[in-house]
């Protein structure tokens, strides 16, 4: 062996991903997905297999956007796409362009058809849905009488709202009679005037099992339909024409019956919110009118004639008692004064000089004598005391 004949790994691995990439740049390859990987950068990687072989296989975040389904483990699909090699491994692997699941492919394509024709026409307008009432008496149920979803709504209804009356419609939900079946029972429910609220639900299932859920008829039915529909149709993850245009979208049969109407419990205690709010307002209602009447009472108090009379009479008799008690004092004052006039006139009388023992020489004239020269001796003269008159003779001077 001759070294020049040799080449180094990367160059053969070179030669042979010119080779794959030159003969197999269009493939069409069916296999089931195992080790599927979607990562964080929105890439898919996953192998592809049968019974005997495997092929690495990645589809890329710019080809796996506009995918209509899921891919998942154990999914037969259809893949387009090349044979490249992955240089660093020296492992060959499928680059897919397109992927399509086996046998519903064309499925998807008419699911995917009818929802844009239903969404132009304005059958998903979410200005059309009706609204849920709040307390509904009597709800209509339209599924199979034999299915999981009967009993799963019936043990919901009956742990929180045995207070709702329902109604069984039994109905095809799967195969080819079944679309016609659930759109006749739209057709009944929906001119009972005695139905508040009708709830679609099955299990979930395979795409072909869920079909005729995908009915054009069906849809314009519950579109059309003068009661307010619930649709709990499949898993969380199923989504069907009928979800879209129900005026409400349930992912599970169960979550269907509880969205339909509140528990006993909740309607118990949003009766005792209100009972307490109209208490609260009845309250409040008769605190104001209670204000108003107290101010309106003061009103009438202050324009209330009588009560006018009344002040008056009272002010009256309270200046009658002032005047009064100051005329009194008055009296009193004068009478005081007067008393203190008349004793220092009493004290200033002569006669209240002479009772103490004075006297008062007069002439017989009358004239008060001053003085002893003012008569001569002999004269007689009349001497005036407290007690009476003494008449005298002037001895000498």
């Amino acid at each position: 062996m001759r070294s020049k004949n040799f080449s180094t790994v990367t160059e053969l691995t070179s030669k042979i991903k010119d080779l794959l990439e030159n003969n197999f740049f269009n493939v069409f390859v069916k296999g089931e997905i195992s080790n599927f990987i979607h990562h964080g950068s929105g890439h898919m990687y996953f192998t592809l297999k049968d019974r005997n072989s495997e092929i690495k296989s990645v589809m890329f975040r710019g080809s796996n956007q506009d995918l209509n389904f899921q891919p998942a483990n154990g999914v037969e699909v259809f893949l387009q796409g090349k044979i490249s090699l992955y240089e660093a491994r020296g492992q060959y692997q499928i680059i897919v362009s397109e992927m399509k699941p086996e046998g519903i492919g064309d499925l998807f394509q008419e699911f995917e058809k009818l929802k844009k024709k239903l969404h132009r026409e304005g059958l998903f307008d979410v200005k059309n849905k009706k609204q849920i009432p709040k307390y509904p008496k009597k709800i209509a149920l339209i599924t199979s009488s034999t299915g999981a979803a009967l009993q799963d709504m019936l043990n919901i209804f009956n742990r929180r709202s045995k207070h709702i009356d329902l109604i069984l419609r039994p109905s095809l939900v799967q195969g080819e009679r079944a679309s016609a079946d659930l759109k006749d029972a739209v057709n009944e429910l929906g001119n009972n005037r005695d139905v508040d609220v009708i709830v679609i639900a099955r299990g979930g299932g395979s795409i072909e099992d869920l079909w005729p859920f995908n009915s054009e008829g069906l849809a314009k039915e519950i579109f059309n339909c003068k009661v307010p529909i619930i649709s709990g149709v499949g898993h969380e993850t199923d989504f069907t024409i009928c979800d879209m245009v129900a005026d409400l979208r349930a992912p599970t049969p169960s979550s269907a019956a509880e969205v339909s109407v509140k528990s006993t419990l909740d309607i118990l205690n949003e009766i005792k919110q209100i009972e307490l709010k109209i208490l609260h307002n009845i309250q409040n209602i008769i605190n104001k009118y209670w204000q108003t009447f107290d101010s309106l009472n003061v009103k009438y108090e202050k324009l209330n004639p009588m009560n006018k009379i009344i002040t008056k009479i009272e002010k009256n008799q309270f200046l009658r008692k002032s005047l009064s008690t100051h005329v009194t004092n008055r009296l009193n004052e004068i009478k005081l004064e007067f008393d203190i006039f008349h004793k220092n006139l009493y004290s200033l009388n002569p006669k209240s000089i002479l009772l103490r023992g004075y006297s008062i020489a007069y002439e017989s004239s009358g004239k008060i004598i001053k003085k002893s020269d003012q008569i001569d001796v002999g004269d007689q003269f009349l001497l005036k005391t407290g007690n009476g008159d003494l008449k005298a003779v002037k001895q000498s001077n």
